[in-house]
């Protein structure tokens, strides 16, 4: 599972971060098995996964975000990663058999426009959410006062919508972990 990174790229990502956050980790987590990790902003998931693939004899995992789209993703890639991928794969393809950038910037916002109704079960609107980051521009997610998604269509030559093998290993990393969504304060009964 080495290859295991965020499925999604997220402003304020820590991945640059993770030698320092490694080095300031307490050592008794290497061997206790009781540890209980709680991430209240688990955002991208950077350190979750790190932190995962470091100390698999974790018993005792919960995240949560306010953002009700994100952890609905970490549910689905937990729970259906196989159809989520197939949805994505189809989206993939769709997108890149366009042939003109006015084409495929046309479909996005057909995507972000569906997306945005919030009407489609949760694996459709994570494959969604997963193409709308990885063709927007920047991978930004960002949101309006209605709650609408409206980051533009950003220039990708061939962007990797469906990173299969990615999927299918944070769906392993995640069988145990508990999902939460709503205030950070939520996770507060968890910790010890």
């Amino acid at each position: 599972m080495d290859a295991t990174k965020p499925f999604l790229k997220w402003a304020g990502g820590k991945t640059q971060l993770i030698p320092a956050i490694a080095s300031a980790f307490p050592s008794r987590a290497f061997s206790d098995n009781k540890l209980t990790y709680v991430e209240p902003f688990v955002g991208g998931g950077a350190v979750l996964f790190w932190f995962l693939k470091n100390y698999p004899q974790t018993q005792n995992v919960i995240i949560n975000d306010s953002n009700s789209n994100l952890t609905q993703a970490y549910k689905v890639i937990k729970e259906n990663p196989k159809t989520l991928i197939d949805q994505l794969k189809n989206l993939e393809y769709q997108y890149k058999a366009l042939s003109s950038h006015d084409a495929q910037k046309d479909y996005y916002l057909k995507i972000r426009e569906t997306f945005n109704l919030q009407t489609q079960d949760a694996i459709t609107q994570t494959s969604q959410l997963i193409f709308l980051n990885r063709t927007c521009f920047n991978g930004l997610y960002r949101v309006n006062r209605n709650n609408h998604f409206n980051v533009p269509f950003g220039r990708y030559k061939n962007p990797q919508i469906c990173n299969a093998q990615n999927i299918l290993a944070a769906s392993y990393l995640l069988k145990n972990v508990v999902v939460l969504q709503g205030d950070y304060e939520n996770t507060l009964d968890y910790a010890p």
